[in-house]
């Protein structure tokens, strides 16, 4: 007798938390800034579902919700089709909150009670995000970048990042560039700004802005950053200290006569990289030969039209800590050599 009343105790609760558990679920969504007494979409509840007669066999069935939040929504049955509804009571804001776990309880009485009410179900509401926000960069509107006119070709020489309180594609964002130039590219997924031509013999500083675009319908875009580049010239040691030979004629080139060119490059260079471009801006056409070292030996081709000098092989800090190249850039009215280290 004892054994089956402790065995009553112990079963008891037990049976109660599985009815708790066994509650229907019901699930539906609104999206954000829907005019109050927007109905929730997906989500119906049928009177028979929650066994309504039940609770209450007599008429002045009242529904009410409860939780965190449930002052957002009002319950409603609709007559006709036998079902449980909901409609929101305010404007809602994804960002502020996106789901509700809410609570049906109903009511035998015509006015809520809470010592009547019985809880008949679960509900979660998620609020669907609309594209109401444009991205924004951080940080300032200007970007002003001062750069070596020798840096190596692909290199990322900027980062902008932008961001979007939205979700999902509302969030994507795509960076994009106005006006296009032929010297940096900025990377459409990434923000990056990529050196992809010479800036040797530019005469003037490179302006663009840069925006970010969502993919959210319809698309927001944000305000331009404006990216302004200017150009350092490299550092030039005088005719005397670069060797004898290497003055020579001076045919409107490209580099000043006698000027060494010196560029730090990393062992861990890949083969095929391009370190720098001695791009022929002001020449009608030009051709490019390396004069020293030959080209068996040298590590690092020059393109005969492009001028862009590239990894052939691979660099090795201990074997060779430095390289001196004595490039020949000809064009249609003489000759001139250039070194670099």
């Amino acid at each position: 007798m004892i054994w089956g009343v402790l065995l009553y105790c112990l079963l008891t609760p037990a049976d109660g938390h599985h009815a708790r558990e066994r509650l229907p679920f019901f699930h539906g969504h609104v999206f954000e800034n829907s005019p109050a007494a927007s109905k929730v979409s997906g989500l119906s509840i049928p009177v028979r579902r929650i066994n309504a007669q039940k609770w209450c066999p007599a008429s002045g069935i009242h529904f009410k919700l409860y939780g965190n939040g449930s002052d957002d929504f009002r319950a409603f049955a609709h007559h006709k089709l036998g079902n449980v509804m909901l409609k929101t009571s305010r404007v809602l804001d994804r960002e502020a909150r996106s789901d509700y776990l809410l609570s049906l309880g109903l009511c035998c009485r015509t006015r809520a009670s809470e010592s009547a009410v019985f809880e008949v179900a679960s509900v979660k509401v998620d609020v669907l995000d609309a594209n109401d926000h444009a991205p924004t960069f951080r940080g300032a509107d200007a970007v002003h970048i001062t750069l070596d006119d020798t840096t190596a070709l692909r290199s990322v020489v900027y980062r902008l990042e932008a961001v979007d309180p939205d979700s999902g594609n509302n969030a994507e964002l795509t960076y994009i560039s106005i006006p296009r130039n032929g010297s940096f590219y900025v990377v459409p997924k990434t923000g990056e700004v990529l050196l992809v031509d010479s800036l040797l013999g530019l005469p003037s500083n490179v302006k663009f802005y840069v925006f970010a675009r969502d993919h959210g319908w319809p698309p927001l875009t944000s305000k331009g950053v404006l990216v302004t580049v200017a150009p350092q010239r490299w550092a030039t040691r005088p005719t005397e200290l670069a060797g004898p030979g290497r003055g020579g004629r001076s045919p409107r080139a490209l580099l000043d006569p006698g000027a060494v060119v010196s560029l730090n490059v990393s062992e861990d260079a890949s083969i095929g990289s391009v370190i720098t471009s001695l791009s022929p801006t002001r020449f009608t056409s030009a051709a490019f030969e390396v004069v020293y070292p030959e080209s068996e030996s040298s590590p690092v081709t020059v393109g005969r039209d492009s001028g862009d000098i590239m990894i052939s092989r691979r660099l090795d800090r201990e074997t060779g800590p430095f390289l001196e190249l004595n490039v020949k850039i000809q064009d249609k009215r003489g000759v001139y050599c250039s070194s670099i280290d």
